[in-house]
């Protein structure tokens, strides 16, 4: 029964990663073109690869895109672990990942209408960090009072993790 919460978490964080990747185009854009890039393909097609905001939807792509390359190893950690011994330091530095993210965000060039969402996006990723850096650092707890929280972190996980899905996958301003 005790592997049940962090399977909870393990799907969350499975979803945002899917999420963050899986909506993007897989073709490689260039930032030169004169809009015939594929930027429509991402979400219901409301981003233009057009104009400034199109342009920084890729730029936001293609932050996203690496974070998801570098978190792979910490995300497979999560999914094959079931040991709070060994789940400890990968949510520590899953969490370590996620700031990263956000700062890499905050590094993005928005257009002065994108602002607010760049933002947003920024405040979500450190939340993010934030439910994961809790779970790395419960040392003192039990395994079933680890496995509680980590249930109990897993749905906020999942509802701020959501939000910056989408928001990174369809960067609309």
């Amino acid at each position: 029964m005790r592997k049940l919460p962090p399977i909870a978490l393990l799907v969350a964080a499975a979803l945002f990663l899917v999420a963050c990747g899986g909506g993007a185009s897989s073709s490689s854009g260039t930032s030169g073109g004169s809009g015939s890039a594929t930027g429509t393909e991402a979400g219901d097609g409301s981003v233009a690869a057009k104009g400034p905001e199109g342009v920084w939807a890729k730029e936001v792509e293609a932050v996203m895109r690496k974070f998801e390359n570098s978190s792979a190893h910490s995300v497979e950690s999560i999914h094959t672990s079931s040991s709070q011994y060994l789940l400890e330091p990968v949510y520590a530095r899953y969490a370590d990942e996620l700031d990263q993210l956000g700062k890499q965000l905050e590094a993005t060039d928005p257009p002065a209408t994108c602002a607010q969402v760049q933002k947003r996006m920024v405040v979500l990723a450190h939340k993010v960090s934030d439910v994961m850096g809790v779970l790395g650092k419960q040392g003192e707890l039990s395994p079933e009072e680890f496995f509680a929280l980590a249930n109990q972190e897993s749905y906020k996980f999942s509802r701020v993790g959501r939000e910056l899905t989408n928001l990174t996958i369809n960067p609309h301003c």
